[in-house]
């Protein structure tokens, strides 16, 4: 009885970790709207949350005939997720290196590859996507977007505007950066750098006519994104690309 309680104790610890759904690409043309600048919604609650209770219906029987065993099964998945997600991190952090390394390379042939520039103009797009989409007016970050991503972020606020939705975020805050991979071309205009961003923020939507809240959290949560920029003229660097954690083994990590 120790040892289930110890169990218990461990995956109650450890569980807030996993307790945030991974988020959405808001560059999916199937999103319905999308929760902060860079996450989203699939807009599909109805049949998501049909798809819980059809899952805790179909285990009841089993639950309540060997509790013991769908306590193992449940501490041995979290493990499972634990280890695979320290096993990210350290893939993360490993290109890190190789990428700061190879830009400090680049930085000495060329004053556009400067690393400490590159990061201040990328942490500077982050807060203004954030608070131009909050404010639903890309206006102000515009110089600092891809005209194929300010123009699909346009479209999907204006949907959300017709639908009388806003997304609302507070306490907009920027954890951690790395760059993750670089690609450096004979044509300048192909040249990229994809960054891992971690971030927190008071994130979800209401309804504009009555303030209802319609999804999100009501307090700071955190998600992992990585965003990409490709440089623009001699040393300017614009966002043109946002890619969920889910979708992390579709870049070339250095």
């Amino acid at each position: 009885m120790k040892k289930i309680m110890l169990i218990i104790m461990i995956l109650f610890l450890i569980s807030p970790i996993y307790a945030e759904a991974k988020p959405i690409n808001p560059l999916d043309e199937n999103v319905t709207y999308s929760l902060r600048a860079g996450g989203g919604s699939s807009g599909g609650g109805s049949s998501g949350g049909g798809g819980r209770t059809s899952s805790r219906n179909g285990s009841a029987s089993s639950s309540q005939s060997n509790p013991i065993s769908k306590l193992i099964s449940y501490f041995f998945i979290t493990i499972t997720i634990f280890g695979s997600s320290i096993v990210f991190y350290f893939k993360v952090l490993r290109s890190a290196i190789n990428s700061k390394r190879y830009l400090r390379i680049l930085g000495k042939k060329e004053i556009s590859w400067k690393y400490k520039s590159i990061e201040k103009q990328a942490i500077e797009t982050y807060y203004s996507v954030q608070e131009s989409w909050a404010k639903m007016d890309m206006t102000d970050s515009k110089k600092y977007m891809s005209e194929d991503l300010y123009d699909s972020f346009i479209v999907k606020l204006n949907f959300m505007e017709m639908n009388n939705k806003r997304n609302v975020l507070k306490k907009i805050k920027l954890r951690d950066i790395k760059p993750v991979s670089i690609y450096d071309d004979e044509n300048d205009d192909k040249d990229y750098v994809w960054f891992y961003i971690k971030g927190s923020m008071i994130d979800y939507i209401i309804n504009t006519e009555t303030n209802e809240v319609l999804e999100g959290k009501t307090y700071p949560t955190s998600f992992i994104e990585f965003w990409k920029f490709t440089r623009k003229g001699k040393d300017k660097w614009v966002l043109t690309k946002i890619k969920q954690q889910e979708d992390a083994n579709t870049i070339e990590f250095q």
